[in-house]
Parts: C-alpha cells; structure tokens; sequence
C-alpha cells in the first residue's frame, strides 16, 4: 500500500508544515531484449544520469478518499519536499484512478530525493559512495551472467574488488531496472532480464524488516540493511535513460 503510506506523509506534512565486447549490443537488439521491458507492478527505473522514475501500481479503498483528494495529498506533500530541497525535485508526471486501481508515475532528481522523500533504504551510485554512506555489503553475492544466477553464493569481497561497477541498494519493495547488465546481486533476488531484478517473493524485504517492532535502533537499521536488495551492475556507455 506504497499510496496510502504516500498519502499518510503528505498529511503528517501538511500539519507540520564500460561496454564489454559486443555483449551489451546483443541484448540491446535482442538476446534478452531488456529495452522492451515495462513496469507491470510497483518499479524503479534508474536512469543514466542518475535521476529515478518511480512507477506506483496499488488498489485503494475509495472508501478513505474522494475524487481528487489523493492526487492533491500527493502534490502537497510534493511542494512541501521541493521548497525545502530545490523546484523539480519530485515531481508526478502521470497519475490515473481507475475505480481505486491507481498508477502514478513520478520523477526523483536523484537517489538521495527518493531515499529522503520517502524515508526509505535507497542507494544509487558508486560502490565507493555506497560504502561511504555506511552500506556493508553483507553476503552473501551471486554472479549473473545475463539474465541468469550462478550457482553458489560468494564472499562480498569479489563484488566490492569491482571499484568500476555502480550499485542500486533498494529496501526491496520495488522491482528495479539499472542502466547496465548485472554482474551482482545479493541473496534473495530473483533476476527479471539482463537489467532488472526484484527481491524473490518469499524474500524478507528490508521495508517488511523496518515495519517490525524488533527491528528498532541501530539494530533494527542494520538489520533492515542486511535485507535490502544490492544489485551491481556495470554501466551502459553512449545509452540514454530508458524510453518511458
């Protein structure tokens, strides 16, 4: 219920006030045909520069809201987030309701807006970066090749070697596509195509982690981390965001 938690804050707010041989070209044209992928459920898209696109999929009881009443919650808490953190920010750029089947698209700058807005486990950058914001990078890993896991987990000390690579550390709550193939990910993650995976359904999420009572203080933050969804990927060269 990503909405009604959206909605929920936008009222707490309202009363405070490098390309590898020709790999990557075979799955652009076609051997995993990545670029034809469309958010079906509740995803984030990263995009080359590093800003996200959020795509909400969620089923309301439009027994707790009228008409327009959610989409102007949203915008509210919106402007709110943006006069204190700079105009465009986030920002919604669809919004439909159909019988309290609602889909709503919005636009961060950057991973540090999303991880801010929605007070959420989010990272997207360099490994370096990711280190330095605290992240441990607890195993174990799996390699991918392609759309597929290697078989056996390994050491976190193999992936973290790569200072090249970048990573998407989410609370793994959303499907994420990353602009470029996946090398790693953590336990737990089931791979969508060359570019995409998802926490595994029976997975423990770090989101369901942090809405557990023991999961409290810096115990319960590190062990919200440990649950979180890490995908390493090595960037696309010469692409641009994905076609929305």
């Amino acid at each position: 219920m990503k909405l009604a938690k959206l909605a929920a804050f936008a009222g707490s707010i309202a009363c405070v006030g490098c390309l590898t041989g020709c790999s990557t070209l075979d799955r652009i044209i076609g051997a995993d045909n990545w670029k034809d992928w469309t958010p079906t459920s509740t995803s984030i898209q990263v995009h080359q520069d590093d800003s996200l696109t959020e795509t909400i999929f969620d089923q309301l009881d439009q027994s707790w809201y009228a008409g327009n009443e959610l989409q102007d919650m949203i915008a509210r808490s919106m402007n709110e987030y943006n006069a204190e953190h700079g105009e465009g920010a986030v920002n919604v750029t669809a919004y439909s309701d159909n019988g309290g089947n609602v889909k709503v698209v919005i636009n961060y700058r950057s991973g540090e807006d999303f991880a801010a807005y929605n007070n959420a486990v989010f990272c997207s950058g360099s490994m370096l970066d990711a280190q330095m914001q605290g992240f441990l990078f607890s195993g174990p890993f799996y390699a991918v090749e392609g759309a597929t896991l290697k078989d056996g987990g390994i050491e976190a000390s193999q992936p973290l070697s790569h200072k090249e690579y970048s990573v998407v550390i989410s609370d793994g709550s959303h499907v994420v596509q990353v602009p470029g193939e996946i090398r790693y990910v953590s336990g737990g993650t089931q791979i969508i195509n060359s570019h995409t995976a998802q926490k595994a359904p029976d997975s423990e999420s770090a989101e369901d982690v942090q809405a557990k009572d023991s999961a409290q203080g810096a115990e319960g933050a590190q062990q919200a981390q440990d649950a979180a969804l890490y995908i390493i990927y090595e960037k696309d060269q010469e692409l641009g965001p994905v076609d929305q």
